[in-house]
């Protein structure tokens, strides 16, 4: 009897991990960033192109080439972005995550490209040649993410200067929509929220700063109080739309009109700094739309 308990319990606990990696497994095919893979991939692509390029225009100016060379660097991209499908995949991974990441499609990117112009036109480079390839790659790595890099910051600034217009917009209306209140009733959108000993009560949308889902459990933070939701972030998301409340990754939901100013993360990911001083991660997934958003 004993045995059978415990043979019962085994199945059980398998079958639902199998039931979690199925769920997993889906929603990374609806998380994948398809923009940002073929964004990536093409600058890879672009990094193979003007190393041999670059480096056989220097030292094998004699070396004979076929057509079907040029679709080396494309095979080349596509080899080393594997290891990197995971960030595209994971909404939240941590910055030492995205370096390792980063790091293992450098080494590959590095190990295929040398293998490569030693297999293509070794003779011709010789040692100084393949070393001069492998230098090439990290320098045109390093000027492709420095150039994305400042790209965002640029952006960055544009938004930050079009939410401070924002905010002054936002706080003239808030004054004549109080004197317009003095002799009428309120009607904006409230949500029910519980507080300290399950009390409950009604609290407008406006005053949300951000939700977060932790496990099952969905909270509204407003700039002094924390209070529990009890639906799902997925139902708040849709009860919530009209008030300018948005996805901003897989656990967060943020006021739009409650961003002081955003700067730029690692993985072309966004921060935004709210009015209780904390930052919300806005992740590569969401990060466009809220940027357009952000900038109307």
């Amino acid at each position: 009897m004993t045995q059978s308990i415990i043979y019962y319990r085994i199945l059980t606990y398998k079958s639902a991990n199998i039931t979690i990696y199925i769920v997993d497994i889906k929603l990374m095919k609806t998380n994948f960033n398809l923009s940002s893979f073929f964004r990536d991939l093409f600058l890879v692509i672009t990094e193979s192109t003007l190393t041999f390029a670059v480096i056989g225009t220097i030292f094998a100016k004699n070396a004979v080439i076929s057509y079907s060379y040029f679709f080396i660097p494309l095979i080349m991209g596509i080899i080393c972005m594997i290891p990197c499908i995971p960030i595209y995949l994971k909404e939240n991974m941590t910055i030492p995550q995205v370096i390792v990441q980063r790091g293992v499609e450098l080494v590959i990117l590095e190990f295929v490209c040398i293998w490569n112009a030693r297999l293509l036109a070794g003779e011709f480079l010789g040692k100084p040649g393949l070393c001069a390839v492998g230098a090439s790659v990290m320098i045109f790595d390093a000027l492709s993410y420095f150039t994305a890099y400042r790209m965002e910051k640029a952006e960055t600034e544009r938004l930050n200067k079009r939410l401070k217009e924002k905010l002054k917009e936002l706080e003239e209306k808030s004054v004549k929509t109080e004197n317009a209140q003095q002799t009428s009733t309120p009607t904006t959108e409230k949500i029910e929220v519980y507080g300290d000993h399950n009390s409950h009560i009604k609290l407008s949308l406006e005053e949300i700063l951000y939700f977060e889902a932790d496990a099952e459990l969905v909270f509204a933070y407003t700039a002094k109080e924390i209070f529990q939701v009890k639906q799902r972030l997925y139902q708040v998301e849709s009860l919530s739309r009209n008030a300018g409340i948005v996805r901003a990754s897989k656990s967060y939901l943020i006021n739009l009109n409650k961003i002081q100013s955003v700067r730029t993360a690692l993985n072309s990911r966004l921060y935004a700094k709210m009015p209780n001083g904390e930052e919300v991660l806005i992740s590569r997934k969401y990060a466009p739309a809220l940027k357009e958003a952000m900038a109307c």
